[in-house]
């Protein structure tokens, strides 16, 4: 099912890309750079497997999401999926589980990107002003979780994920921890 709405993923990421520059001049956003600190892992599969996964993991897609970048990757790039999970369902949860996917150089992996912040349906004001977000916590939630069902993933230093140009150090040649 996660590829049927592929379409809507893109529909969001030209429609936020229109919207951001009008919304800009009054204060608003529809565009978010993404924090270095909150990568959580490098999965060494596609972002298609990953959606699969994500959704059989309790995740579903984020279409109402500000398009999230990475400004310091080279060139910058956008996320290709918004995915969130809320842990008591999601008219009961106070905060749920971000994820941000951008694929990786080769196109074989996904970087996985995560925070925690207050819900989108329960608290709109406070998700919307970014508020409570909470890098460290979402990283540990989804590398719990994706411990838990038995998915390796490996935390890729920065310069091998983005370029050493991107990070102003020379990538290693080592390769990463799977976890």
């Amino acid at each position: 099912m996660t590829h049927e709405l592929r379409f809507l993923e893109r529909l969001r990421q030209r429609v936020a890309s229109l919207l951001h520059a009008p919304l800009s001049l009054v204060g608003l956003y529809a565009e978010r750079k993404t924090p270095r600190e909150q990568y959580a892992f490098t999965l060494r599969e596609p972002y298609p497997i990953v959606e699969a996964r994500l959704h059989r993991l309790g995740f579903v897609r984020n279409l109402v999401s500000s398009l999230k970048y990475r400004a310091y990757a080279t060139p910058p790039e956008t996320t290709v999926a918004s995915w969130i999970r809320y842990p008591e369902g999601a008219l009961a949860s106070d905060y749920q589980l971000h994820l941000a996917l951008y694929v990786g150089p080769d196109r074989s992996t996904t970087d996985v990107y995560a925070h925690w912040e207050p819900s989108w349906i329960r608290h709109p004001i406070r998700h919307y002003r970014a508020t409570d977000v909470d890098a460290e916590e979402g990283i540990q939630r989804v590398r719990s979780l994706f411990e838990t069902a038995g998915i390796e993933y490996a935390v890729v230093p920065a310069a091998e994920r983005l370029g050493a140009d991107a990070v102003g150090n020379s990538a290693t040649a080592s390769e990463p921890p799977l976890r």
